[in-house]
């Protein structure tokens, strides 16, 4: 009796593995470790997902993440972070959370004028985002999601209120300043994870230049060869202070 009850155990053994890899393949969720599907497993948090995520990231990149290597980051079954992130989509915007939570919202002072409080938030943002430059390519494709995401977006926005803007101008304001600090960290970042001498390049101007007709290249050849090209943080202030002036100028309340 006994070798027959093994084998019966044996062959429900294999049945069930048959089952779970049919499950696999499908795409839809199986049970991990005995529990059923979508069950939590006991120690596991979004917060610690969240880190594990960040430390997969900051090893091989956003664009290899996957809940497979998650899982084995963690050391679970993959299945088991489906309980708290349905899909890679909602794990991001977790991530994007992570970074707009960093941003210290106390910094805005209501008593300054509108132009000093965006140019303060355009720096505030660019700064956390440089703190997280692995998570770049999620920031720049994911607009904030959640609740504790969404604050900082908030803020902004009621800066440009009370500069006179419309709830609709206002959003759209919003909205452009943060693309250009997103695009500026983005140059920036990939300045930083690819250093280079910062003389090269503009020793090369000179022979350049001298191959340029003047004709063609009137203004261009006005430009000093020798001169230095502004530095990362010149060209992001520069280029914001620009941008909030026109925004000011064009959708602010007008002084009577």
């Amino acid at each position: 009796m006994t070798p027959r009850r093994k084998t019966a155990v044996a062959g429900e053994k294999e049945a069930h593995a048959g089952k779970a890899a049919k499950t696999a393949r499908s795409g839809k969720s199986r049970p991990a470790g005995g529990k059923k599907a979508g069950q939590a497993k006991p120690g596991l948090t979004r917060e610690n997902i969240v880190a594990a995520a960040l430390a997969v990231i900051d090893r091989e990149g956003y664009d290899e993440l996957s809940m497979r290597k998650l899982g084995r980051e963690l050391g679970v079954n993959p299945m088991s972070i489906y309980y708290h992130f349905p899909n890679k989509m909602a794990l991001t915007d977790a991530l994007v959370e992570v970074v707009m939570s960093s941003i210290d919202l106390a910094l805005d002072n209501p008593g300054r004028t509108p132009e000093k409080r965006l140019l303060t938030a355009a720096y505030i943002y660019r700064d956390a985002m440089l703190a997280y430059p692995s998570l770049l390519p999620a920031v720049a494709c994911r607009a904030p999601r959640t609740p504790a995401g969404l604050r900082p977006v908030e803020v902004l926005i009621s800066i440009f209120a009370d500069a006179g803007f419309d709830p609709d101008d206002a959003f759209s304001s919003m909205n452009v300043l943060a693309a250009y600090v997103r695009g500026a960290v983005i140059r920036e970042a990939t300045e930083m994870l690819e250093p280079h001498n910062p003389d090269e390049g503009e020793a090369d101007m000179a022979p350049l230049f001298s191959t340029l007709s003047p004709q063609e290249y009137p203004n261009l050849l006005k430009v000093d060869p020798e001169s230095k090209c502004l530095g990362s943080e010149a060209v992001f202030d520069r280029g914001a202070r620009a941008l909030i002036r026109g925004l000011l100028e064009t959708y602010g309340k007008k002084e009577e």
